[in-house]
């Protein structure tokens, strides 16, 4: 069995908010331009290196040279978030796949502004036991509780692909909700057996506790959702976005370790040794039409959506 389970699934835990539209076209000075010519965009993002591309951008410019003026708020669950897309009391936000496929699913008109990340084996999102737990596999985890942030979340719904794989009931296997910053506490009281951990959490928990894990869940994780009514009124604020976002993901491409001991500490609480340890994951900009088909039919076969869909009709070419 390959425990690195190429299964593409979309996660996480994580929720973004942003609001926006972009610089008009047409002034003779760029660098004068009124505050009528910039689109102010709020932005709700959490402090995690999931949002590493955006703090880049902000810090580089290059929203501004879009015509972006971005304001940075909280973030929210994924439920909320979805909720003040469709409200129109926010414009964009950081969403995991899970999240915006249940909410297409039921005909809200929420879609993809732009891909976000994707878990890898070197991002080494996954499940994790105690060193000393006789769980050697997934299978071994068949009548045990399992914590994942949120049911119908990233970490859940790949783990019931990998006991699907393995010819097991997903059902199997009991999952608990439970903040991923609660989760190392309630794994070494014995409150449950394994737990789905994404970074920055990861690095803190193996720095307090002996863990090792029994598989990386692979492929889409997060974006960056809008609305419909934005996507078909304000096309080109997606644009300038991805086009911001673009340029922040090839600069760390470029150098990831510089960029994120540059950035995240600046503007997270997070400390330059954490930053210097953790853990990056694959910042996309293509969008990964096949892998995200794979998640909206994972989620069919486990009983979390009735039908399927195109996974092409998420995601739009903007303008």
């Amino acid at each position: 069995m390959n425990l690195h389970t190429k299964r593409r699934l979309g996660v996480l835990t994580l929720a973004l908010t942003f609001a926006g539209t972009v610089s008009a076209c047409g002034s003779d000075d760029a660098t004068n331009a009124s505050a009528s010519d910039v689109t102010k965009v709020t932005l709700s993002i959490p402090p995690v290196g999931d949002s590493l591309p955006v703090y880049q951008a902000i810090d580089k410019g290059y929203f501004e040279d879009e015509g972006l003026d971005v304001e940075l708020t909280p973030a929210a669950n994924g439920a909320t978030t979805i909720n003040a897309l469709v409200s129109g009391s926010t414009d964009l936000a950081l969403v995991s796949y899970p999240s915006l496929i249940t909410a297409r699913s039921s005909d809200l008109p929420v879609t993809i502004a732009a891909p976000a990340i994707a878990g890898t084996e070197e991002y080494a999102a996954g499940l994790y036991v105690l060193a000393d737990s006789d769980i050697e596999e997934p299978a071994d985890m068949v009548g045990k509780k399992m914590a994942t942030p949120s049911l119908g979340s990233v970490g859940d719904i790949w783990f019931r692909g990998v006991l699907l794989q393995e010819g097991l009931a997903p059902d199997d296997v009991t999952y608990v909700e439970i903040p991923q910053a609660n989760m190392a506490a309630a794994l070494e009281a014995g409150d449950v057996d394994g737990i789905f951990q994404t970074e920055p959490t990861l690095s803190a928990t193996e720095a307090n506790l002996d863990v090792r894990p029994i598989g990386f869940q692979e492929g889409p994780q997060g974006l960056f959702a809008t609305s419909d009514q934005l996507m078909e009124d304000k096309p080109e604020v997606v644009t300038a976005f991805r086009a911001a976002l673009a340029k922040a993901v090839s600069d760390i491409e470029a150098d990831p370790r510089g960029v994120v001991e540059a950035t995240m500490p600046k503007h997270t609480e997070m400390t330059p040794e954490v930053a210097a340890k953790m853990r990056l994951p694959e910042y996309q900009v293509e969008y990964d039409a096949a892998g995200v088909q794979e998640v909206i039919d994972l989620m069919v076969e486990v009983g979390l959506l009735e039908d399927s869909f195109d996974a092409g009709e998420l995601y739009q070419d903007a303008g």
